[in-house]
């Protein structure tokens, strides 16, 4: 598995990649992308960001 924050047509939003894996070759691979947004209020309090990033209220 693995997380990144890519640039898609100029804007930034995450990815993340599962992959299956026989020996070592890629067998099987689902991506996953989703716009960034922000912490809503009622669990602001339970966030916290992840080293080099900031947490914005959405």
């Amino acid at each position: 598995m693995s997380e990144c924050v890519t640039i898609y047509d100029g804007a930034p939003s995450y990815a993340v990649t599962v992959m299956g894996f026989v020996g070592h070759q890629v067998v099987h691979e689902t991506q996953y992308f989703a716009a960034l947004f922000g912490t809503p209020a009622w669990r602001a309090a339970l966030a916290e960001p992840t080293p080099g990033r900031t947490i914005e209220e959405a």
